[in-house]
């Protein structure tokens, strides 16, 4: 029972050719992986994310990670990331200020430090102005215009 089961186990010749061309094909892959979180290091989905020089521009998946593996040219056709470049990415959503990293890619893949990115703050301050209801009894006056544009 043994010696059928490493039998089973051996690598047949057709899976190690298999694997030797699967390993061949992505030796010359050039690739760009991220991520991005919020201040507190949870995934952050539907974030854009945009690569300069490059016009690539997508969207994080639903565990905040993404994958760039081509630019666009002039003609917006995809071509291969250049190797031996700077690149800067950019991320950004609504209520959170953009985040900027620049790099070097030489070759290959390159897996970047997580992007935090951090939200957006308004300063809420106590007006000065006494807008209580109470002072001001005649509300039949308008500060704005009424509906006849007047």
């Amino acid at each position: 029972m043994a010696a059928t089961f490493m039998r089973a186990l051996r690598p047949t010749g057709l899976a190690v050719a298999a694997l030797a061309l699967v390993a061949t094909g992505c030796a010359g892959k050039r690739v760009i992986y991220g991520s991005v979180v919020d201040r507190n290091g949870q995934p952050m989905d539907r974030v854009i994310v945009s690569l300069d020089p490059g016009g690539v521009e997508l969207v994080t998946d639903s565990e905040g990670n993404f994958m760039i593996d081509y630019l666009r040219d002039d003609d917006g056709q995809r071509v291969k990331l250049a190797k031996k470049t700077e690149y800067t990415l950019e991320a950004f959503r609504t209520g959170y200020h953009v985040s900027r990293i620049d790099f070097y890619f030489k070759r290959g893949e390159l897996i970047l430090d997580p992007i935090t990115m951090q939200e957006d703050t308004i300063e809420l301050r106590p007006s000065d102005d006494d807008i209580d209801p109470a002072r001001f009894p005649d509300r039949s006056h308008s500060a704005g215009t009424n509906y006849e544009g007047e």
